[in-house]
C-alpha cells in the first residue's frame, strides 16, 4: 500500500453501511469487490469483521463459495484424460475445498472464519457465519442447488437481504433462485459428475440442474436488477469507494420471477 493513500477505517465503513441501511440482526448474503471498496485498515479481515459486528451475533453473513477445483468438465475430456480424473481427483471436502476466487476473495476469508458453516453442494456451496449459519447451509440438495431447500430459498424464507459491496449487479446469485421458480420456455437441464465424500469415502455422483452457466434466453441479471431499482426498490449508496446496493431478498425474487415470466414465459 502506498504511504500516500489514506486507508478507510472500520469506523468509516460502519458509517457508510448504516447510511445504506444495514441493520443489526439481519441475515445478509454478501457479494463484494475488495478492490472497489479501496484500501481498508486491516484489509479483507476488517471488512468481514465490520459486517459481523454490525449484524451482531443475532445476524448472519453468507457468501457464495462454490468449489475452485470442481471437475464438472470431465465428460468433455478425451477418454484417457477423463479416466485419470475419475481415478485420482480428490473429492469435495467442505472443510478444505477452496472457494472460487471469482466469487470474491472475501468468500475464502469467510469460509475460514471461526464458526463458519458450509453447505454440501459442491457447485452451489454457500458459507455462512452467525445465528442462522447452520440452518442456511444444512441439507443443501445436490440436485437443483439454487432451488427448493437451498440456502437461497432459505434466505428468501427468512426475509434476508443481499448486499452488493462494490460488486456488479450481474453477480446477483439470488436470481438463479428466481430462474428456478419461474415458468420459462427455455430451461435447459444439465447433468455432470462430481466426486464427493460419502461416509468418509470418495464417490462420484451425477448431479442434475438447470444450466446456469448460460442464459436461458436473451436477458441478464443486470437488466432485472436495473428494472427493480427503476421501480423504486432496493437501496443504493457508497461504502468506501464502492458503489453499493442493498436488496430485500423476497421482493427481489418475486419481481424477478414476474419479470422473467412476462418476457420469456411458455406463452
Amino acid at each position: 500500500m502506498s504511504e500516500s493513500i489514506v486507508p478507510f477505517t472500520p469506523a468509516h465503513l460502519v458509517s457508510d453501511l448504516r447510511r445504506l441501511g444495514l441493520q443489526p440482526g439481519q441475515t445478509v448474503m454478501l457479494h463484494a469487490s475488495v478492490k472497489a471498496v479501496g484500501a481498508v485498515l486491516g484489509g479483507p479481515n476488517s471488512i468481514i469483521q465490520v459486517l459481523l459486528d454490525m449484524l451482531t451475533p443475532a445476524g448472519t453473513l453468507m457468501m457464495y463459495a462454490g468449489w475452485a477445483d470442481i471437475p464438472d468438465f470431465i465428460d468433455d475430456l478425451p477418454d484417457s484424460v477423463r479416466q485419470t480424473y475419475i481415478d485420482h481427483h480428490p473429492p469435495f471436502d467442505p472443510a478444505t475445498a477452496r472457494a472460487v476466487r471469482y466469487n470474491s476473495v472475501l468468500a475464502e476469508f469467510l469460509r475460514t472464519w471461526p464458526g463458519a458453516r458450509r453447505s454440501l453442494n459442491p457447485e452451489a456451496s454457500m458459507v455462512a457465519v452467525g445465528a442462522q449459519a447452520e440452518y442456511l447451509t444444512a441439507d443443501h440438495p445436490l440436485n437443483y442447488g439454487y432451488g427448493a431447500g437451498s440456502p437461497l430459498a432459505k434466505l428468501v424464507e427468512r426475509k434476508g437481504q443481499v448486499l452488493l459491496l462494490g460488486a456488479p449487479l450481474d453477480t446477483l446469485t439470488l436470481l438463479h433462485h428466481a430462474e428456478f421458480r419461474a415458468r420459462l420456455r427455455h430451461k435447459n437441464v444439465v447433468h455432470y459428475r462430481c466426486p464427493i465424500l460419502r461416509d468418509g469415502q470418495r464417490v462420484w455422483v451425477e448431479i442434475e440442474d438447470y444450466d446456469t452457466g448460460d442464459p436461458h434466453d436473451d436477458y441478464s441479471f443486470e437488466a432485472i436488477a436495473q428494472d427493480y431499482l427503476s421501480a423504486g426498490q432496493g437501496r443504493q449508496g457508497q461504502v468506501g469507494n464502492a458503489a453499493c446496493y442493498l436488496f430485500d431478498a423476497a421482493p427481489l425474487v418475486d419481481f424477478a420471477v414476474d419479470w422473467l415470466e412476462k418476457r420469456f414465459g411458455p406463452g
